[in-house]
């Protein structure tokens, strides 16, 4: 599963997106009817998406690489511990998927994002993400300054 591109999809008057075929074509055959989306974790008005099972593997590559099992076991009996796991569950929603491609937007994630002009979905490798079409662009212009910077500072070594 890699989630790739970055495509603006303009709601319908149902407030519906449209998600791409691309985008679908990526969710697991035997669970394509729903999905996760969840608000980023540390990135306000950015919401993130997974597949049902891509969302379950990484909460419990949160609870097993990054708490460890001491820290797993501490979350599951320690109602004042941090889960991050938990965390995110609390915040993801199951995401129904119509048979044509659309679902709706909960209100709580188009109102993070500010949907009023659309949303942008992009690619993200194991995940895909929505954002404001303006705020895209602005990361967007950010990142390839970072990536040519990084290009910049590659060694070429003896090649």
């Amino acid at each position: 599963m890699a989630f790739r591109s970055e495509i603006l999809i303009k709601l319908d008057k149902k407030g519906r997106v449209q998600m791409p075929a691309a985008f679908r074509d990526e969710l697991p055959v035997d669970d394509r009817n729903a999905f996760v989306l969840y608000h980023s974790p540390n990135l306000p008005g950015v919401v993130n998406g997974n597949s049902r099972s891509g969302f379950d593997a990484m909460l419990d590559r949160l609870r097993g690489e990054v708490l460890g099992p001491k820290g797993s076991i501490k979350v599951a009996l320690d109602d004042e511990a941090f889960d991050p796991a938990g965390y995110l569950s609390a915040s993801a929603r199951t995401i129904a998927l119509e048979p044509d491609g659309r679902f709706s937007l909960p209100g709580e994630f188009a109102e993070a994002i500010g949907v009023a002009d659309g949303v942008i979905l992009t690619g993200k490798g194991e995940k895909f993400q929505l954002w404001n079409p303006a705020r895209w662009q602005a990361r967007k212009d950010a990142d390839r300054a970072k990536m040519a910077a990084f290009v910049r500072g590659l060694d070429g070594g003896d090649a």
